[in-house]
């Protein structure tokens, strides 16, 4: 099958599912080997490509319509290799391991519990499920309802009823339910001191009721006393745990904390392990590799003895080999633990410096800092001083302008004065422009001075 006629199946397909099988919930675990590459769910209607690579029906379909290069050029969207042609030939194992596969029903959040395996959920919605959602068989309405609330007389279950008791309106599906469990109204016994209470109210009286049983507040602690709200308090203040419940909150702390000890404990030791696993397979190659030396050695020295006592002497000298290799793996073996306590010690002493280089570093940028405000608080000592000089050089000139402001009107009043006097007739002796002596003050050498005066 080529890629046109996968395409054309596929459009075809008017099969009617209900249930989307990559939405499932999947219970059990399956092997990566039966997900999908593009979807990573197990494989739904599977297909094979010519590199027999497994995907989807449909997310094949997918990946061959949005392939920019053209279907001509398809490839394969695991290992990029040219294919053409598609094969439906699926092993009948591989898919039944995929259908397998159990999962939960998709209207599990509506209040279904059944967990069925995947090739069969599709027959459960359609035949066993009751909280399917369902056309109303009334042709007048045009609301859904649950299959379970399905009438077998085909009357609408969303005609409103309004309870004898309560006063509310139900619809016809919920009215049963609501009058044998859900009213408000409806009255039940209390299960502890047997008073009559309203549903509704139950649950409050239960957290008041002084006839509930209830255990002791260090049951936590091992204490299997229960006794009525009432002697509660009494029991508590005569209960040995009690007391000791804060002893007992320390300990729980220090083995916390113990318990995280010991987790790190076991890292640094298996951190530690791998290193000594790494020094045993060096030494294991380095043991295979000296015998086969000593074999060569030997045999040249046995080609060149043709003596009769050559035996005993190849025996001598083989004890002798052995027994220069057993020192010299253990000088390698003293050697390579040396260097490992040498590094271990080397890290120790950085780990020291880089610590001390840390708090050296912290101390210098807490002195920087303070330095830094020191000079800023000097800094707004000076502007505030400059601030108040200016302000006291700025404060002659300003009672300078307000005094020439008060002779300008004090002038223009003695004009009017002279003026009416002369049209009265009268005249006066002496100059008449010469001006008062209490109009104008002279000027106090104190204020030239402040004017010269420089910051």
């Amino acid at each position: 099958m080529n890629l046109e006629e996968l395409l054309m199946m596929e459009s075809s397909c008017d099969r009617d599912e209900i249930v989307d099988l990559r939405a499932l919930e999947y219970v059990s675990s399956y092997d990566d080997h039966l997900m999908c590459a593009i979807c990573h769910c197990p494989f739904i209607r599977p297909v094979r490509l010519e590199c027999d690579h497994v995907f989807c029906q449909k997310c094949l379909n997918s990946a061959i319509t949005t392939f920019a290069a053209g279907r001509d050029d398809f490839t394969c969207p695991t290992c990029r290799t040219p294919t053409r042609d598609i094969y439906l030939n699926v092993p009948r194992l591989l898919i039944n391991m995929c259908d397998d596969v159990r999962v939960r029903c998709p209207f599990s959040s509506e209040g279904c519990k059944e967990i069925v395996p995947r090739g069969h959920v599709q027959a459960h919605v359609d035949k066993y499920c009751g909280y399917r959602l369902m056309d109303c068989p009334d042709t007048f309405c045009d609301k859904k309802t649950r299959k379970k609330y399905l009438s077998p007389d085909g009357k609408c279950m969303h005609d409103l009823h309004q309870c004898t008791r309560c006063e509310e309106e139900i619809m016809e599906q919920d009215y049963e339910e609501h009058v044998k469990e859900l009213c408000p109204s409806l009255r039940t016994t209390c299960p502890d001191c047997q008073t009559t209470v309203l549903r509704k109210e139950l649950r409050d009286h239960i957290e008041t009721c002084p006839e509930a049983i209830h255990a002791c507040a260090a049951s936590k602690y091992g204490c299997p006393v229960k006794v009525k709200r009432a002697d509660l308090a009494t029991h508590e203040q005569i209960c040995p745990l009690i007391a000791m419940g804060p002893y007992f909150e320390a300990q729980n702390a220090r083995l916390d904390s113990l318990e995280l000890t010991i987790r790190h404990l076991q890292q640094r030791n298996e951190i530690f392990e791998d290193g000594l696993a790494n020094i045993r397979s060096t030494l294991l190659d380095a043991s295979h590799a000296l015998p086969g030396h000593n074999t060569e050695t030997r045999s040249g020295s046995s080609g060149q003895s043709g003596s009769p006592g050559s035996p005993r002497l190849s025996g001598t000298q083989a004890h002798a080999d052995n027994s220069g290799a057993t020192s010299s793996s253990a000088a390698t073996t003293t050697y390579l633990l040396a260097l490992h306590e040498s590094l271990r010690e080397e890290v120790g002493q950085l780990s020291h410096a880089i610590t001390d280089l840390d708090a050296r570093a912290s101390m210098a940028i807490m002195n920087e800092c303070l330095r830094i405000k020191e000079d800023m608080a000097h800094t707004n000592a000076a502007v505030s001083s400059i601030r108040m000089q200016v302000q006291w050089l700025m404060n002659p000139r300003l009672h300078q302008g307000q005094r020439a402001i008060g002779v300008r009107g004090n002038n223009g009043s003695n004009g009017n004065n002279e003026t009416r006097t002369g049209q009265l007739g009268y005249s006066t002796p002496g100059p008449s422009n010469a001006p008062s002596s209490g109009l104008l003050r002279p000027r106090r050498p104190s204020d030239s001075g402040r004017e010269g005066t420089k910051l």
